[in-house]
């Protein structure tokens, strides 16, 4: 009667280490491919515009970050305005399928403040976008590449 007491104990014991087992830990939350720093190329910008683009967060319908656009006068040599700097923006960029740009608009600027509307589609995945942006009421093609 004994044995079977023990082994009654034991598969008890047995059956009960599942439940109070530890859960296992959750798996780390997968780096975004997108997230990093990015060279923003405006076509019919100044050569020493240094334009760039940092994204935190990007998913098939939003991406997050911070935007640089550079209105630095460059080799001028006189005093600059207080718009003629690099302007860092938060944006969020959002598109409803695979299929559209993220569209994503900033206002750069304090004293004469203007509207940037980026529209950019992915080329190469998590390397390059690429699309237009309307600065106001002109409009250029944006290339977004890793640095």
């Amino acid at each position: 009667m004994s044995a079977r007491f023990v082994w009654g104990i034991f598969l008890i014991a047995v059956c009960a280490l599942p439940v109070c087992a530890d859960e296992a830990p959750p798996a780390p939350e997968e780096a975004s491919p997108w997230k990093g720093r990015y060279k923003l190329s405006i076509s019919n910008d100044a050569a020493w515009h240094n334009d760039a683009l940092d994204i935190d967060t990007a998913s098939v319908e939003e991406m997050e970050g911070t935007v640089e656009v550079d209105l630095g006068l460059g080799p001028e040599g006189r005093e600059p305005n207080a718009d003629e700097t690099l302007h860092k923006v938060k944006f969020k960029g959002r598109r409803s399928s695979d299929t559209d740009p993220y569209v994503a608009e900033v206002m750069v600027g304090s004293v004469q403040p203007r509207v940037y509307r980026f529209e950019l589609f992915p080329i190469e995945p998590g390397k390059s976008l690429a699309g237009t942006v309307t600065m106001g009421s002109k409009r250029a093609g944006a290339l977004v590449r890793r640095d």
